[in-house]
């Protein structure tokens, strides 16, 4: 298997994580034009002027048993013609002949140098390669950890399983390895969770709106 390997194209710079939290129903995509941003799973409907890159660990996110999942596989495939570019770690994917399809080695928690951790959640398997990207400045973007009150789980509507907020406490669980192995593997990048009424609290967090303030006041 001749396995994909990132390059450092954002080395020294900043990453924007999009996840996939009922919290950025109302957010503002325009905002993340101009940045790095790797978009978890149907992100990648935001097209690749908003969502750069597209990752998904799942089978059944692309595939429904033996057969192409309606409404995801063409318009992944139209994404990455576009000039997105579309990574996965999911073994049940190796020997695909997509060539937009890149696929690398998936290991089960933290952080790697040569392979993403899947760490129980799309999220943090992209933290992990936007830090292969070389970027120093991680922002998470709608990792709300819980269902909102009206038990939605994303702010699309392109859900395949049912909604379940016990799947949550696995990806908590798991994404204290990624911050431990950030510490030791990555000690001079910073990881920021930019998401109001966060259940993750691994990382340091900042509301939402004091951010983009002060974003959109260095602008100026």
């Amino acid at each position: 298997m001749d396995w994909w390997k990132p390059e450092l194209i954002w080395q020294g710079k900043e990453a924007f994580i999009i996840g996939g939290g009922p919290s950025l129903r109302e957010f503002d995509w325009d905002l993340l034009r101009e940045e790095n941003t790797i978009g978890c799973n149907n992100a990648f409907r935001l097209g690749p002027e908003i969502c750069k890159v597209c990752v998904f660990v799942d089978y059944k996110f692309l595939f429904n048993g033996p057969k192409p999942r309606d409404g995801t596989y063409e318009q992944l495939a139209k994404y990455a013609e576009s000039g997105g570019l579309v990574v996965t770690n999911n073994n049940q994917l190796i020997g695909r002949k997509e060539l937009w399809l890149k696929m690398m080695k998936r290991q089960t928690r933290g952080l790697h140098l040569d392979a993403l951790g899947f760490n129980s959640s799309a999220g943090a398997t992209a933290v992990n390669l936007a830090l292969l990207f070389g970027a120093v400045q991680i922002y998470l973007l709608g990792f709300d950890m819980h269902l909102d009150s009206k038990g939605k789980p994303n702010w699309h509507d392109h859900q395949i399983d049912k909604p379940n907020n016990e799947v949550y406490s696995r990806m908590l669980l798991a994404f204290g390895y990624v911050a431990r192995d950030l510490k030791t593997k990555f000690p001079n990048v910073s990881v920021i969770n930019v998401t109001d009424d966060s259940a993750l609290t691994s990382f340091p967090k900042v509301k939402t709106k004091d951010f983009w303030d002060e974003r959109k006041g260095k602008m100026v």
